[in-house]
């Protein structure tokens, strides 16, 4: 990008004189560097092209002696829940500057409204080189008719940037308690998960949590909903290295079983558990529920693509004669899919997979005695049958919900029973169900390695809400819903997947799915949204989300290239 430095004056009357000329006048704003009296830079990184277009995206960088946060705030783990408090400090003031003055989003300011995770964002960073303030925010660029309004344009860029910045900036005065407070309940989840990893346990869920949603689609706590009380069992006492003390439930690795009534809340508590992957922000109720980062989600997906994944161990001998050692398909059904993702999940690192009975594919959890009997020559080998076995050889631990059989129970090194939403301890009641259980336990057999290189053909990708949107030289146009992943929880999430995926679409030389994981996260983690952003620019609505996930979407695209290996 080209940088044209120039007061904020000269920045001004070029904008009135650019007044009554067409639209496409902007564009001479493209990489001009704005330097206000008060130390900071502005520059318009990128220039819409029509009043109705997405607006522009402007990005101010505010040197460290100009802002002047304490340090510890400034580095790692601490900048993670610093910027992401001064991201909703500018979420509300971008929108309580928020105007009309013109055609299409004409002096519109904004940016994406976050989430109760706590998470990095491309709206506010801090510079890793020297600790600068990077500010990024959309700004609709003012038209009357399809002509440039100067006057309005250097208000929005001048006047109302200034403020937005001003605003961060008294955060410094104002705001440090509850900046603190802030970190404190973010280091606090971190430091928990720490203990969890190296204690050898999946999952943690505090006393006191409220894991109900208001509803199915609200991020909002449950009001009068029944707090989580650990069983006396299942209870430990954890003082973290920051000071505090937290008490909950703690489930060691390998199986575990959650069952009860319908409407109970297993399934609450199953979702509780995915979203532990994140760190939420005080107030969600779900601050000290805490899972392994690498917690995935498992559900038959009919329909799915499916390139090149051994699923022997769970289908053998179909009738077709298709090969199931090297299975690929464009219409996957119930049991094949969740066959490949099971063994997607194993082979990309996942250290916990939870699995739901009412979103699997039933046949492929259990069959009972009879029923394997009568179906002696079923190609497919349930999960139950070898979790154990499967637990043992990848080290990946599986939390289940089951209640409509006891095939599963029985294999349970942990077990829960919720009734009104209060856990109980069910492991006695699991080994009856072994000891009865007449299930014939067989080797899981860990999938053949596969290697990725590319996607043949891919032109464009889109992100549109939760959809992925593929097209191809061929006119072949391909959508993907990610809220089927449950680990994508922000827009800004299935954006950056979409820059990523883009990028990595252009690889040819072939790296294996696990080594492919690892490179996302280190490139994320050493060059931050710049990694996978467009060349151009870094946009201001771009959430953190893990190289886990963007395989996730690379192993359903129609001709990404794997290859076992």
């Amino acid at each position: 990008m080209r940088r044209e430095l120039m007061s904020e004056e000269e920045f001004k009357s070029m904008l009135v004189r650019m007044s009554g000329s067409g639209y496409g006048t902007y564009k001479r704003l493209y990489g001009v560097a704005v330097k206000f009296r008060e130390g900071f830079t502005l520059t318009v990184t990128k220039v819409q092209g029509d009043p109705h277009a997405p607006p522009s995206v402007v990005e101010v960088r505010v040197p460290n002696q100009v802002h002047r946060f304490p340090h510890h705030l400034l580095r790692k783990p601490n900048v993670v829940p610093f910027t992401d408090y001064l991201t909703r400090v500018l979420h509300r003031v971008t929108r309580s500057l928020r105007r009309k003055c013109g055609l299409g989003n004409s002096c519109y300011l904004g940016i994406p409204k976050p989430s109760p995770r706590i998470l990095p964002r491309s709206s506010v960073e801090v510079s890793a080189d020297d600790h600068s303030l990077i500010v990024r925010f959309f700004a609709g660029l003012p038209a009357r008719g399809r002509r440039v309004e100067g006057r309005e344009a250097a208000k929005l860029l001048t006047r109302d940037a200034r403020a937005v910045i001003q605003a961060l900036l008294r955060v410094r005065e104002d705001s440090m308690r509850e900046v603190e407070d802030h970190v404190r309940n973010y280091v606090r989840q971190e430091e928990l998960r720490e203990w969890l990893v190296r204690e050898g346990y999946a999952f943690f869920v505090g006393d006191g949590s409220i894991l109900p949603r208001r509803t199915s689609f609200s991020e909002e706590p449950m009001p009068n909903a029944t707090p989580f009380k650990s069983p006396p069992e299942f209870r430990v006492r954890v003082r973290l290295p920051c000071g505090d003390v937290v008490e909950g439930m703690a489930i060691k690795c390998g199986v575990t079983v959650i069952t009860g009534g319908a409407y109970h809340g297993k399934t609450t508590l199953l979702e509780a558990i995915q979203e532990g992957i994140y760190d939420h922000v005080a107030g969600d109720g779900r601050e000290l529920v805490v899972s392994r980062r690498g917690t995935v989600l498992v559900k038959a997906e009919d329909g799915r693509v499916v390139h090149h994944v051994d699923i022997s161990s769970f289908v053998r001998n179909l009738p077709s004669g298709t090969r199931t050692d090297d299975f690929s398909s464009l219409d996957a059904s119930g049991s094949t899919s969740m066959a490949a993702s099971i063994n997607e999940a194993v082979e990309a690192g996942a250290e916990v997979m939870l699995l739901d009975e009412d979103t699997s594919a039933t046949n492929l959890l259990y069959k009972d005695v009879f029923m394997s009997k009568l179906l002696s020559d079923d190609p497919i080998r349930t999960l139950s049958s070898q979790v154990r076995s499967l637990v043992d050889v990848t080290g990946t631990s599986v939390v289940a919900v089951a209640s409509a059989t006891s095939t599963l129970l029985g294999e349970a090194d942990n077990a829960l029973l919720m009734r009104k939403y209060v856990p109980r301890d069910a492991t006695r009641e699991a080994r009856e169900a072994r000891e009865h259980s007449s299930t014939l336990r067989t080797k899981y057999s860990p999938p053949r390695p596969r290697a990725y290189a590319g996607v043949k053909g891919l032109v464009k990708v889109k992100a549109t809400s939760f959809k992925i949107v593929a097209e191809y030289e061929d006119r072949l146009k391909f959508e993907l819903s990610l809220r089927d992943n449950p680990r994508i929880v922000e827009e800004g999430q299935v954006r950056l997947i979409a820059h990523a995926v883009s990028k990595l679409a252009r690889m040819r030389d072939p790296i294996s799915v696990r080594d492919l994981v690892k490179r996302i996260n280190e490139s994320l983690e050493r060059e931050g949204f710049r990694a996978f952003a467009p060349a151009t620019h870094v946009p201001p609505d771009l959430t953190w989300v893990d190289g886990l996930d963007i395989v996730w979407v690379l192993n359903r695209l129609p001709r990404a290239v794997f290859k076992q290996v």
